[in-house]
């Protein structure tokens, strides 16, 4: 790497708008006159960069024949950024940066203006500066002092569509001016002509070139690099990822198209209700036009409704006629035939009375054949019934019988075998006594020795126990006092990182938030009010010539130097209002009310004499321009009686004997020993502890190299007492082992004991068989023996008689069914003959009761006969007036409608006629009215047929293109994703993206090889993060191609091999994509070397 001087604003300016075709040897003398220029310009200049080194040769250039030698042939993608350069922006008084084509790598200290670049190129392409996370508007990013700035960006214009090629040339440069009021633009050519001034055409050529710097993965800034990946909600992640491919634009559209459909829909909804309305109007007046032409029409349908009305009352007494007719034939056939009902009755009687005398007869007979029948069936049943009582008895004999022998014979059995095997269990039992003794020993002895290694074992526990509290205490003391540490190493790793970023300010040391305060402070009391603002940190005010007095002098000043000097109540009051702003985190300064005077007070009077040349007094040694803290440290700590020393005899001999002692002397100090000794007649001698001095002129330098040390030698506090404290918990772990492992021996004996002492119940408890005498069992043996003789012949007896009786009681059965048949069958005919005698009686009862009906019926029915002929007669006469009157208004016309319908008709034909006649209605006019209104309607039709189709048109291809967005969506899930995961293959993580495009979420898993499947994000390391946050950029990355992609601040929670390792994961991106252009920004020194791919630029710190 080389390193290059920064270029004056006139030199860039010249060699930019250089397009002249003089001989190269006149352009070498012009640069080698601008290099000079730039050698003097060098002790100002505020950064330096790395470029690569530049060849001229044939293939190096690319000529045109109206502008001449263009950018370096490496520029071949439009839209990459060639340089930029920056002037009184942000803490740049002048910066000017050529980038290289592909891999370019910004180097530069926290300060050094790095993010300044990123903000300056968001804002050169017509970002807004609230965007950039720096300002609320970009009047704010003036630097400080200054009235304008500058941001010139200059832009490939060479390669695949570029922009405007005609006007512009091979390059384009972006120039923003920024003002107190207002920011303007500048589009330039290649020969840095102006073009245009104007925003659109910027906005025109961005989109061209398809540059989204708004976009956090082509330009991700340092406030989003570092929050990229830390406490991400699935929400933030869905919306990230849209913005990253610019799939929301999409859904943007499709959104807006919907919306546009529905208004349309709408329009066609309102143009239908207008269709309809000229429909109703037409419908209108062709009913009009039907009443003109159609009024005669109107008066003959009215005659032809009188002449139905007319004819339908003839039909109606017709109808009635007929009716007539059908009833007087009925009412003749009813009448003839109760005439021979009445004439019939005596000779059917007579036949009814014999067939009744001869069904009498037949029965009797009957039923003395039944009564004989049924006795003997009687008979049969009391012998059958008798035989199945006979079995029952003999059966349950027979039970009785099998039981007993079943009994006898089991005892025989049981005999017979008791006298088999009487010897052998006799030997058994005598054995099995021996063997129970014995084994009853055995346990007993054996339960004896469990219990006294039960009681060993457990005062070994017990002792184990004892020992656990004093060894607990041991390890937690260590942790405790290891934690302390920690957070003291902490504190001190916050306060170097506070200093290095203010090495600047001499307050650094104090803290940010002294700093703070004191900004706030001066812009509150500025102008007239200077003399009424609060004095503070104290320690500012002071200083300490002598450097051996400065430890001391500060230890006795510690309690007050961050404290705060107000001159009112008020100040007090508003100043603690905001210190308890700043400090919100607690150990906020104090605050002292004292009269501010312009004088310090005069103690010569009060103040302490040296009388030996190796004393001084403490007042003389401080040094302080400020009254107000001079006249609050006399106050309060009494300055001018304090003596200094190095001696401690002299010391000694000034306090010990009250007659040496000094007027007004209240203390003497030595620091070299640490010792304050206070005067007699209160003679005391103490011991003081004197630390290194943290405020009072110390060096940030200094200081950190202080906290350095400290930081050391408690990490060497730490180192010591980690072993103690592993061997602590070694020593707990073991004796907690031991007793857990003593505790289960202990548990083992109870079981085992617990089992013996169960046996040992058991043989205790264990029966013996008695054995009887073998005589007896001979005797009841025989007497077995006899009783099973005796019961098989009494079963035997019992079984014949029981089978003779079922033998007799299956006969009887058989001649109770023959006779029960025979009857069944004289019942059957006495019911026969039972059924046809009811039947005779009934029809004779029909005949008394209903001779007397007929009679009278026949009488009604003669009657009803002369009346309906009568009726007839009258009908017939008014069908012939009906008929005549009909004939005089028209001719017949059939009609099935009702006389309640006809005239409804006829009045509803009469009211028309009479509305017609008033409306007094014009056939020309309305016929004109009428073609009009059907012109509209034909016009209205044909543009809503138009605007359906277009719509329907619109609704197919609004979801073709959904369809698409979704597969679109889909692919560009899929290719970042495996991207992402081939990312974190390469240090063997596992991650994956879960979307859920219902619910709009992205839930990122990202595991590392030493974690487990239930960590998340926040778990992560910070390289590991700074690792998770790029390999997702890669994955964004692939789904979309831009012009440059910026990262600032990709390792800045990273150690070594992170960066290492990520910083080569980025080079090979860049080397994979040679047609991209790479900027990567890093406040960490790199070990990256340039070449024809890569370029290093180092950044200085500014002055500002």
């Amino acid at each position: 790497m080389r390193r290059t001087r920064v270029r004056n604003k006139s030199l860039s300016s010249g060699s930019e708008s250089d397009g002249s075709t003089s001989p190269p040897k006149k352009k070498k003398a012009k640069r080698r006159t601008a290099n000079n220029d730039d050698d003097e310009m060098l002790m100002d200049s505020s950064t330096s960069r790395v470029v690569r080194k530049q060849t001229t040769n044939a293939n190096s250039s690319w000529e045109h024949p109206a502008y001449g030698v263009t950018p370096r042939s490496a520029f071949k993608s439009c839209g990459k950024i060639i340089s930029i350069r920056l002037i009184n922006f942000m803490c740049h008084s002048h910066l000017y940066i050529e980038f290289g084509p592909n891999i370019n790598f910004l180097v530069g200290s926290n300060g050094s203006g790095k993010s300044a670049v990123i903000a300056a190129l968001a804002l050169g392409l017509a970002g807004s500066a609230r965007n950039t996370s720096r300002a609320s508007s970009i009047q704010k990013l003036i630097k400080n002092g200054q009235t304008n700035a500058s941001i010139e960006l200059t832009l490939s214009n060479m390669g695949h569509r570029p922009f405007k090629f005609d006007i512009y040339g091979p390059h384009i440069t972006i120039v923003r001016q920024i003002r107190q009021s207002s920011s303007t633009y500048e589009i330039k050519d290649s020969h840095n002509r102006t073009v245009s001034r104007k925003l659109d055409e910027i906005r025109r050529l961005i989109l061209y070139f398809g540059i989204s710097v708004e976009n956090p993965i082509f330009v991700l800034n340092q406030e989003a690099s570092r929050e990229f990946l830390k406490d991400l909600e699935p929400a933030s992640n869905y919306k990230l990822f849209m913005k990253a491919t610019q799939l929301d634009l999409c859904a943007n559209s499709l959104t807006q198209c919907h919306e546009h459909r529905e208004h349309i829909n709408y329009d066609v909804k309102l143009l239908k209700m207008k269709m309809q309305k000229l429909k109703n109007l037409c419908h209108e007046e062709e009913e009009k036009l039907a009443i003109i032409k159609n009024e005669e029409a109107l008066k003959i349908q009215l005659k032809e409704a009188t002449a139905m009305l007319a004819w339908l009352k003839v039909t109606q007494i017709q109808d009635d006629l007929t009716k007539i007719e059908q009833t007087l034939k009925i009412i003749e056939k009813k009448n003839v035939d109760l005439s021979q009902k009445t004439t019939q009755k005596n000779s059917t009687q007579e036949g009814i009375a014999h067939a009744l005398q001869e069904l009498e007869q037949t029965k009797q007979r009957i039923m003395e054949n039944y009564q004989a029948q049924e006795a003997t069936l009687r008979a049969a049943k009391r012998t059958a019934q008798d035989c199945l009582y006979k079995a029952s008895s003999f059966k349950a004999s027979i039970k009785n019988v099998e039981k007993r022998l079943r009994e006898e014979q089991t005892n025989y059995e049981g005999c017979q075998k008791h006298m088999n095997n009487y010897h052998a269990d006799y030997s058994e039992v005598k054995r099995l006594r021996e063997e129970n003794a014995a084994a009853l020993a055995s346990l007993k002895e054996k339960v004896t020795q469990s219990n006294e290694l039960i009681a060993r074992l457990r005062d070994e526990q017990t002792e184990l126990r004892n020992r656990l509290p004093a060894t607990k205490e041991s390890l937690e003391s260590a942790k405790s006092e290891l934690s302390k540490l920690h957070k003291v190493e902490q504190s001190l790793q916050w306060e170097m990182e506070s200093l290095l970023r203010n090495k600047s300010n001499k307050m650094s040391v104090y803290g940010e938030h002294a700093m703070e305060v004191a900004n706030t402070l001066r812009a509150q009391y500025s102008g007239s009010k200077a003399n009424l603002m609060p004095r503070g940190p104290i320690g500012m005010y002071i200083t300490v010539p002598n450097p051996k007095y400065r430890d001391l002098i500060e230890n006795q000043l510690s309690h007050c130097l961050r404290s705060y000097i107000v001159s009112t109540d008020k100040e007090r009051m508003s100043l603690r209002a905001l210190l308890q702003k700043t400090y919100a985190g607690g150990n906020m300064p104090t605050i002292v009310t004292s009269a501010f005077t312009s004088r310090v007070y005069n103690v010569s009077k009060y103040k302490v004499q040296c009388r030996s040349s190796n004393t001084t007094v403490l007042m003389d040694e401080i040094r302080c321009d400020d009254p107000v803290v001079m006249n609050y440290l006399i106050d309060t700590i009494r300055i001018e009686t304090v003596l200094l020393t190095e001696s401690k005899e002299t010391a000694e001999s000034l306090t010990s004997n009250l007659e040496n002692v000094p007027p007004n002397l209240t203390r003497i100090l030595v620091p070299n020993l640490g010792l304050e000794y206070s005067p007699s007649p209160n003679y005391a001698m103490y011991s003081i502890q004197i630390t290194p001095a943290r405020f009072i002129q110390v060096n940030v330098d200094d200081r950190i190299r202080q906290l350095k040390t400290e930081q050391n030698s408690l990490q060497e506090r730490a180192a010591n007492l980690q072993p103690q404290c592993a061997m602590a918990k070694q020593k707990l772990d073991s004796d907690a082992q031991e007793i857990s492992a003593k505790s289960a021996m202990i548990n083992a004996y109870h079981t085992e004991n617990t089992k013996a002492m169960k046996k040992i119940i058991d043989i205790e408890n264990f029966e013996y068989r008695e054995f009887p005498a073998f005589d007896v069992l001979e005797t009841h043996l025989t007497t077995s023996r006899e009783k099973i003789e005796k019961l098989n012949e009494e079963r035997n007896i019992l079984e014949n008689q029981l089978r003779d009786i079922n033998e007799r009681n299956t006969q009887v059965n058989e001649n109770a069914k023959k006779e029960q048949s025979i009857l069944d069958s004289l019942n059957t005919k006495i019911g026969e003959i039972d059924v046809k005698s009811q039947e005779l009686q009934r029809r004779v009862r029909d005949l008394d009761r209903h001779f007397e009906e007929n009679q009278r019926r026949l009488k009604q029915t003669n009657e009803l006969l002369k009346t309906t002929q009568k009726d007839k007669k009258e009908k017939e006469a008014e069908l012939e007036v009906a008929r005549q009157e009909a004939q005089k208004v028209g001719d017949f016309i059939e009609t099935n409608k009702s006389e309640e319908k006809i005239r409804d008709k006829i009045s509803r034909y009469k009211a028309k006629i009479k509305h017609y006649e008033s409306m007094k209605l014009n056939g020309e006019e309305v016929e004109q009215k009428l073609s009009k209104l059907r012109d509209i309607l034909k016009t209205e039709s044909d543009i809503l047929d138009n605007i359906l189709c277009v719509v329907e048109k619109l609704r197919i291809e609004y979801h073709s293109r959904a369809q698409r967005f979704q597969r679109s969506r889909y692919h560009f899930f899929t290719m970042v994703e495996f991207h992402f995961k081939q990312a974190l293959v390469c240090r063997q993580f596992e991650g994956n993206l879960e979307p859920n495009h219902r619910d709009k979420t992205l839930q990122i898993s990202v595991y590392p090889p030493s974690g487990n499947r239930t960590s998340n994000m926040r778990s992560l390391s910070g390289g590991e993060r700074s690792f998770t946050t790029v390999s997702l950029l890669k994955g964004l990355w692939s789904t979309s191609s831009h012009p440059f992609y910026f990262l600032d601040e990709y390792d800045v929670f990273t150690d070594e091999v992170n960066r290492t390792f990520i910083t080569k994961l980025l080079i090979q991106e860049g080397m994979d994509f040679p047609n991209r252009q790479y900027c990567f920004l890093t406040p960490q020194d790199t070990k990256v070397d340039a070449n024809h791919l890569i370029t290093v630029h180092k950044l200085e710190t500014p002055d500002r």
